[in-house]
């Protein structure tokens, strides 16, 4: 498999090759853990996902860090105003750290409801201020950057590429940035590398420069370039990090190393929830945890946002959230009676078309809408097998293709399911009701089973099946 990515730096999908033969190295923009992250923060860490299985699927080493920010982001993503995690210590009356704590742990239980891999290398930035401020200093010494009353700021006129990834002029940004007015800087589009501390400030720490705290871009850089080197192949984030956090932290990198920072740019675009966006004032962010409480399985928000390319905004409505609980109850129904009935074997030759056409999808900028069309196609072909063994190894491939779209399809099949004690009786007095041809309370038992999430099919030579739906 070799993946072609639209590269946000040059605007045009790319044949995505890693510098070093095998081994891509990947820095995707984490959570600020200051707030429990909504479906729409989610939704971009799928797609970052679903590329990580795709290159291990097709055999590569992959390498992904992935920060915790939890020192550093200022509300509003400018330079001046409040830390996030100090208006969230003062929201929670908890120490930052403890607030970081408990998002944190929020986020990676999210995840993994969603079947999200967790990145291989997690970095908190209060545990890399050192790293930090080396790179900090490294400007300095270059000539890239200038020490101000009120800390350490990156000077952009020293670094003529500065727009080259939001494809606009400095001016431009600069009228379209949210930038207030700061004396102490020489040029208003110039970012804070270091801040230095208030007299409230629940985070600092010492420096060259006097107590304070890092700026959010140079977080990113430090800690990239630590774990990955001075080049990636890769930096992934939502199109909201285009301007000003990822155009920044290609200036700073590039500025102290003389190098390339990434070879490509991934950006997801935005959930919007019934085409709107998502905003507190009108009642439509959601979180996991709504979906499961309206009754839905996390991994049908995962198949809805499979059917979506990461380019375009996905659209959010609990419709079209309910069509995919149905699709993915579907699917899993017929795996689970398929391999009952034929098991699942790796017969290659059976279904190497089928493999082809997934990896044909995947390999064009992460198709995964036009990849879930195989795996219905698939399900259609193991319906009309005309033998086991032929049936036996869609299902194999349908399983080996999840190995991708991280569905947990195989451990649905696979499940061996157990009635409650409560489903046990419903079902025996069912059981009972038909023998005595008493088809009303036995309609009537059906529906109660199906309440509870039990699907009963009475087959043609007089047993009854049950499944968990």
């Amino acid at each position: 498999m070799v993946l072609a990515l639209y590269n946000t730096l040059t605007r045009k999908k790319e044949r995505f090759v890693p510098l070093q033969d095998k081994r891509f190295r990947i820095y995707d923009c984490g959570p600020t853990v200051w707030a429990e992250q909504h479906i729409g923060n989610l939704y971009r860490y799928i797609v970052s996902d679903v590329l990580r299985r795709a290159l291990r699927y097709s055999g590569y080493d992959v390498t992904e860090v992935m920060n915790i920010t939890d020192v550093g982001a200022i509300v509003g993503d400018v330079d001046a105003g409040e830390d996030r995690m100090a208006v969230a210590a003062r929201r929670e009356g908890l120490d930052p750290l403890a607030v970081a704590e408990k998002y944190a742990d929020l986020f990676f239980r999210d995840g993994a409801r969603l079947n999200i891999e967790r990145a291989d290398i997690v970095s908190k930035a209060t545990e890399h201020i050192p790293e930090m401020q080396a790179l900090i200093q490294t400007l300095l010494d270059k000539g890239h950057a200038y020490v101000a009353a009120d800390g350490v700021y990156f000077d952009v006129s020293s670094w003529p590429e500065y727009g080259k990834l939001s494809k606009k002029p400095l001016d431009e940004l600069v009228a379209g940035a949210r930038i207030e007015i700061n004396p102490n800087k020489r040029n208003p589009a110039d970012f804070a590398l270091w801040r230095a501390a208030k007299p409230d400030d629940l985070q600092k720490w010492p420096s060259p420069w006097g107590e304070g705290k890092p700026g959010w871009h140079i977080e990113c850089s430090a800690m990239a370039m630590k774990y990955l080197g001075p080049t990636l192949d890769l930096h992934s984030g939502g199109e909201d990090h285009i301007f000003p956090h990822h155009e920044c932290e290609i200036a700073q990198s590039e500025a102290a190393t003389g190098k390339p920072f990434s070879r490509c740019w991934m950006h997801v675009y935005f959930l919007r929830v019934e085409g709107q966006g998502m905003h507190k004032s009108i009642g439509n962010v959601y979180t996991v945890s709504d979906i499961i409480e309206r009754g839905y399985d996390p991994i049908a928000f995962r198949l809805l946002a499979l059917g979506a390319h990461y380019r375009t905004p996905l659209n959010f409505t609990w419709d079209s959230l309910g069509a995919q609980q149905e699709r993915l109850v579907r699917w899993r129904s017929n795996l689970k009676r398929f391999y009952r009935d034929s098991g699942a074997s790796a017969t290659d030759e059976l279904t190497a078309d089928l493999r082809d056409e997934f990896v044909a999808a995947i390999e064009d900028d992460l198709n995964t809408a036009s990849a879930l069309a195989v795996v219905e196609k698939a399900l259609h072909r193991a319906n009309l097998a005309e033998s086991r063994e032929e049936r036996a190894a869609v299902v194999g491939r349908i399983f080996d293709l999840d190995r991708v779209l991280g569905l947990s399809l195989r451990e649905a099949a696979v499940a061996q399911d157990e009635l409650t004690a409560e489903e046990a009786r419903l079902l025996r007095e069912r059981d009972a009701a038909r023998a005595a041809k008493d088809w009303k309370k036995a309609d009537g038992l059906r529906a109660d089973l199906l309440k509870q999430g039990i699907r009963v099919h009475d087959e043609k030579n007089g047993t009854t099946r049950w499944e968990r739906i």
